[in-house]
């Protein structure tokens, strides 16, 4: 006997019923349609979206380490994406969360440096002053040579 086929919801529906469960905080429901997303349209416009909203329901509920993992693949597997820098920005929230302060610091500067333009890296240069961190590593000053 054949299992009947699933199918997957168009994918606008699908994206759009989950942010609009994602911005009631029905994390749950929203994160079952986000993963759904992915599973049937991983390779449409979106699908950056998705991943970040799923590693933002994991940040916004204290998972951390799972955030982290998920905004990485935002930031891998979706570069160019729309949401690269929010999930920069907020990987590095992840990171200042569970005590990783120097990794924290290093995703902040690597933001700044990746997108200067960005809200995101004025965000990360404010969390950075209340860190005591500059905005940038500070580079050794070359010695200078007397002749």
């Amino acid at each position: 006997m054949q299992q009947p086929q699933v199918q997957a919801p168009p994918p606008d529906v699908l994206y759009n019923n989950g942010l609009r469960d994602y911005n009631a905080a029905k994390y749950a429901l929203a994160w079952q349609e986000f993963a759904d997303y992915l599973k049937f349209y991983s390779n449409t416009d979106l699908a950056g979206n998705a991943q970040f909203y799923l590693a933002d329901i994991e940040y916004r509920q204290g998972d951390y380490q799972k955030a982290i993992q998920d905004y990485d693949k935002v930031i891998e597997q979706y570069p160019e994406g729309n949401k690269a820098a929010a999930a920069q920005l907020k990987k590095g929230y992840a990171l200042l969360n569970t005590g990783q302060k120097d990794a924290g610091t290093r995703e902040l500067r690597a933001l700044i440096a990746r997108y200067p333009r960005s809200l995101e890296a004025q965000q990360a240069k404010d969390r950075l002053r209340q860190l005591g961190a500059a905005p940038t590593a500070s580079k050794p000053s070359p010695g200078r040579r007397r002749e």
